[in-house]
Formats: structure tokens, C-alpha cells, sequence
């Protein structure tokens, strides 16, 4: 199914002249452009989310119980460096 949607001007000649470089349609563009959206709030989102729970001073606790459990089954040395924060 499709449907029209409504741009700006501007979008809509950028949005060609990447289809144009590209090869690919101006439909394809634009399902990539959102997709490539969803991506970035989704780690955007997480990254805030991660750095809020590493001030949660018992939060960021639980977190690092839960490395120290997991850390045996690394065999590859990681567990021997600091955890990220």
C-alpha cells in the first residue's frame, strides 16, 4: 500500500537528488531516511537512559553485581578490564 505525503519543497528535491546519486527510488530514500531515524533515537534514548542509570548510585550497584556474576563465563579477558562508565 502507499499513500502521498505532504513535504516541503526543499525536502522533496533533496530527497530526489539522493535517489538520483544513488540509484535507488525517492520511495526507498525516504524508508531508509526513517529507518535510519528510528535508529538514532532508539540509541539516542538508550545512551540517556544507560548514563542516568550509572548516577542511580544503587542502580549502577546492581548493574555491576550482575557483571561480576556474568564475568566468569568471559573467557576472552574483558571481565579483567574496568567496566565501562
Amino acid at each position: 500500500m502507499s499513500t502521498t505525503v505532504r513535504v516541503s519543497e526543499d525536502t522533496r528535491l533533496r530527497a530526489a537528488a539522493l535517489a538520483k546519486s544513488t540509484g535507488r527510488q525517492l520511495q526507498q530514500v525516504i524508508e531508509e531516511a526513517v529507518a535510519a531515524y528510528e535508529r538514532e533515537l532508539f540509541w539516542r534514548g538508550f545512551t540517556e537512559r544507560y548514563e542516568a542509570l550509572a548516577e542511580d548510585a544503587a542502580g549502577w550497584a546492581e548493574v555491576q553485581a550482575e557483571r561480576a556474576g556474568e564475568s566468569p563465563s568471559l573467557s576472552d579477558g574483558v571481565g579483567d578490564e574496568p567496566a565501562p562508565r
